[in-house]
């Protein structure tokens, strides 16, 4: 009861008695998911990636993706894993922590596509407002996509732009987001 009474908007009351229980309810994992049921839901998170191959071709995806991710609890599970990365960088993890999460995602994209190096971005998809949507805006409008590097990675680890460095910049308060040209079809 006391995770979904302390999301915003939430009393003084349910934020003092989250402080008390906060530490049990993230080491049980049960404070997640009521963002997404609030009465101001937040963006929600995707993990983009590109994949050089051997041959020098590209591959490019995103984590969780409806059309290959089935069944839906595997799309669930997916979409908890880009969300949780979003949720450590937000909360003030440490660097190294988010650089572990960044880098696990890179090995297992680089062995399921058998490719050399694998450059990971997070994507942040954006809620239209209202108005737009009742003038019959898509809530896949490319528009509403922002993202911002995470790291370029090879089988051995991290070859540029540190997931850490990202990390920083977002905790100094600088967006290294970029609008996104084409939205996830």
């Amino acid at each position: 009861m006391i995770g979904p009474c302390s999301v915003a908007p939430a009393s003084a009351l349910s934020h003092r008695v989250w402080s008390v229980y906060r530490p049990y309810l993230q080491a049980a994992y049960l404070n997640h998911g009521y963002h997404f049921f609030a009465p101001e839901p937040g963006p929600s998170h995707l993990v983009r990636y590109e994949v050089e191959l051997a041959d020098g071709s590209r591959q490019s995806g995103f984590f969780p993706d409806r059309t290959r991710h089935r069944p839906r609890l595997l799309y669930h599970r997916y979409f908890m894993l880009s969300e949780h990365l979003n949720a450590l960088m937000d909360s003030g993890a440490a660097p190294e922590v988010v650089g572990a999460y960044v880098a696990s995602f890179a090995r297992r994209i680089l062995h399921v596509h058998r490719g050399q190096r694998a450059t990971l971005y997070l994507m942040r998809h954006l809620l239209p407002e209202p108005a737009a949507v009742l003038a019959g805006k898509p809530l896949d409008e490319p528009s509403l996509y922002r993202e911002r590097l995470l790291g370029t990675f090879d089988a051995g680890g991290m070859v540029e732009q540190t997931s850490q460095a990202a990390t920083a910049a977002v905790r100094r308060g600088a967006s290294p987001e970029r609008p996104v040209s084409q939205g996830v079809q």
